[in-house]
């Protein structure tokens, strides 16, 4: 029997609801209860830790060995990997951890435990804060790495306002007027990163951002040519 893909119930595989008013609900498989605004039509919930524990693993397996220094390459690497949703929290992981490896891969200095501080710090964000908070991961995700990197705290002037500029900046490329699609929130946050460390904090990566998307098919809200990754060339 086929697994449900993971953008739809992990227990069923029909299509997840999303509501606008939070109701609790027991994860089927950890037991603890949340409120939430989205869970399954048939009542089944998993919380965004058990969701996210899968592509978590694939995500450090993929950080530890790649040499790779352009953020893209190793982006489209992990999103491949089967155990990665459609859409989901998991990729306010990815998007810090991909940029704090692709920085230290380059030659540049990172903090003692910079990668697993992006991926602990991003997992942290819940799922569906694009609409029900009107913050993106995608931004927040570049705020958290260049937080890492800066070793930013509320009461490091410098550090903390380039880490809070960097979430504005990256915010400002992902905005559109489309439904939400992590694929494509990662890219421009990707895209709004690389430039933001060129610009203000005099890191360069080399990077290919043309990418044909692979994901058209299992998005069933694909805003298709509107996307800036539709069509494109590899």
């Amino acid at each position: 029997m086929n697994m449900p893909l993971k953008e739809n119930c992990g227990i069923c595989g029909k299509a997840l609801f999303y509501g606008t008013e939070e109701v609790k609900k027991k994860c089927d498989y950890c037991g603890k209860e949340q409120s939430t605004l989205i869970y399954c039509p048939e009542g089944h919930y998993i919380c965004d830790a058990c969701h996210s524990k899968g592509a978590l693993d694939v995500l450090r397996d993929v950080l530890s060995r790649t040499k790779s220094a352009d953020p893209f390459e190793i982006l489209e690497k992990v999103m491949a990997h089967p155990a990665v949703p459609m859409h989901g929290p998991e990729h306010h992981a990815i998007l810090p951890a991909v940029i704090v490896t692709a920085v230290k891969n380059a030659g540049y200095t990172a903090p003692e435990g910079a990668v697993e501080k992006a991926i602990e710090r991003g997992a942290k964000l819940p799922g569906g804060w694009c609409g029900s908070h009107g913050v993106c991961g995608g931004g927040l995700g570049v705020g958290i790495a260049v937080s890492v990197l800066t070793g930013a705290t509320p009461l490091t002037g410098p550090a903390r306002g380039l880490a809070n500029a960097a979430t504005a900046y990256a915010l400002n490329n992902l905005v559109d007027s489309g439904p939400r699609c992590c694929k494509r929130s990662v890219r421009c946050g990707l895209e709004a990163a690389v430039k933001f460390l060129d610009e203000r904090m005099d890191i360069k990566l080399k990077t290919n951002p043309a990418i044909k998307c692979r994901y058209v098919a299992r998005n069933k809200e694909c805003i298709l040519q509107e996307c800036p990754y539709f069509g494109k060339i590899a």
